[in-house]
């Protein structure tokens, strides 16, 4: 086992789904090579996750956590000067970058050393648009990692693009246990817990969508609504006495307990819920940069592992609730969601990095 020195950068904005990427990573590669020395350097501001983990964690705050006044070439500079430090002082061996385009400010740190291995983890962006200026970028790395979309057939790599399947951050084993939490939260036996996950709500307002729906939900008494809230995302203020409120990391721990979820389909949420065979009623939200949200919705749809609702009303939702609840579909759409992920590709890729480190 080669022991060595590793840096995770990974960016985000409005989400997790990045820092998240990274995390399953890295605490794979640190089960496999306990020696290893792991540090991160993260636009996110949930850094307390990092630190959980065990590893260091450095904090470059976004852009638009500046004042207005800071130009993107200060911000650039700002960035390259600290990790150009850090890096002088960790000497890692190698710098995993997790994001869709890689800044400026990380780019320059690349001439500290010329013997650090560069990766860049890059996921699919399943929505056509100018790619040009990011292909220019891929000879500045070692090795560029393409983790895929569920559902979608696995592409055949060569010397510089692996293709493997989504990364999740969970191992199903890790989940707690259905009954285990319903005894936690004092579910009753004849009770239906149903999970809401519509996103941060820093892209949408969900708060509408998020109203129509409790107001379906509440026709039904056996339903317990589940409400998840992000870490970084602003508190929903939304009060029910028939709703409980999950704001923890990472949420997907208690998906063993839901019956149903509905859910916006971004990456890392949509993964999951079918990763852990959740019966899903996806409502996209097509607010999104290069990310087709709807897309993978309308094929988990058609792989029978959900329903997909674009600009549903309270009928939609009522209907889509009889349809999802229903013992006999409901079991289907659990196994069809199963079935879309072969296996967790954060395994894979640990490997891989090992590998290469």
């Amino acid at each position: 086992m080669n022991h060595g020195t590793i840096i995770f950068v990974p960016t985000n904005g409005s989400g997790l789904g990045h820092l998240t990427r990274s995390l399953a990573l890295a605490r794979r590669m640190k089960k496999l090579d306990k020696k290893l020395e792991i540090i991160f350097l993260s636009t996110s501001p949930a850094m307390h996750l990092i630190m959980r983990e065990g590893f260091l964690g450095y904090y470059h705050p976004a852009k638009s956590a500046f004042l207005q006044n800071i130009t993107i070439a200060q911000w650039n500079e700002l960035l390259g000067k600290q990790l150009s430090t850090i890096l002088r002082i960790h000497r890692p061996n190698m710098l995993v970058f997790d994001g869709a385009f890689p800044y400026d400010g990380i780019l320059s740190s690349f001439d500290e050393d010329d013997s650090l291995k560069k990766i860049w983890i890059r996921r699919t962006q399943n929505k056509i648009g100018p790619d040009e200026q990011t292909r220019n970028h891929y000879n500045m790395f070692d090795k560029i990692v393409v983790p895929g979309e569920a559902g979608s057939a696995l592409r055949k790599g060569n010397d510089e693009i692996h293709y493997c399947e989504p990364v999740i951050y969970l191992d199903r084993s890790e989940l707690l246990s259905r009954e285990a939490v319903r005894n936690e939260w004092r579910v009753k036996q004849d009770e239906k817990l149903v999970y809401i996950q519509l996103g941060a709500g820093n892209i949408n307002d969900i708060h509408p969508v998020i109203s129509m729906l409790l107001k379906v939900l509440k026709r039904r008494r056996e339903i317990r609504i589940v409400l998840g809230e992000s870490i970084i995302g602003k508190r929903l203020g939304f009060h029910n006495k028939n709703a409980m409120i999950l704001r923890d990391y990472p949420n997907s721990i208690y998906f063993n307990a839901f019956d149903l979820a509905i859910s916006a389909s971004g990456y890392n949420t949509f993964h999951e819920l079918m990763y852990f065979g959740v019966p899903t009623i996806f409502v996209p939200n097509e607010n999104t940069g290069r990310d087709d949200q709807v897309e993978r919705a309308i094929n988990a749809s058609k792989a029978g592992a959900g329903i997909c609702l674009k600009n549903p009303d309270y009928d939609d939702f009522a209907q889509a609730m009889e349809i999802g609840l229903d013992p006999s579909i409901n079991q289907r759409m659990r196994k069809a969601a199963m079935q879309l992920i072969s296996r967790n590709g954060a395994d894979d890729i640990a490997q891989l990095l090992l590998y290469y480190l």
